[in-house]
């Protein structure tokens, strides 16, 4: 289920993996979203030469439930929430999505949600709604590992 996000900024720890690079290592700052910092979550190989790296931070817990925001902002631009539920793995995956339009903005909003037996599907890159330049299954992986502590 997706639901309305507040703004309202949660406190997130810094996370570096062993052997992490510079930009990995703490926050640096949202390149859409003044005053906000964001941290490297995964890194997604499109081919041999060209990656994009994919930052989010923890915008809201509640019970089971994280609505993490994520951006890119590589050779292609990507915003949005991702809204999934740490306590149930069946839980369906819900995506805001904003991708080059103004963030927050409702006119450049589009909403996914991802059901359960859907993620095989998403996983192999051949789930229509996430066609393109969206986030990967392996960056909710990333995601969750990460803010489901």
């Amino acid at each position: 289920m997706i639901r309305l996000l507040s703004p309202l900024a949660v406190a997130t720890l810094a996370f570096a993996a062993p052997g992490a690079t510079a930009e990995e290592k703490g926050g640096q700052p949202s390149d859409y979203r003044p005053g906000v910092t964001v941290e490297y979550l995964y890194r997604q190989q499109i081919d041999a030469v060209y990656f994009t790296t994919w930052y989010g931070r923890l915008e809201k817990a509640d019970g089971g439930w994280r609505d993490v925001y994520f951006e890119t902002s590589e050779k292609f631009v990507n915003k949005g929430l991702i809204s999934f539920n740490c306590t149930t793995a069946k839980a369906d995956i819900g995506l805001i999505l904003y991708s080059t339009g103004k963030y927050g903005e409702e006119a450049d909003r589009r909403v996914v949600r991802v059901r359960f037996a859907d993620r095989k599907i998403w996983a192999s890159g051949r789930f229509e709604p996430l066609y393109g330049e969206t986030p990967p299954y392996e960056f909710y992986l990333a995601a969750r590992k990460r803010f489901c502590r």
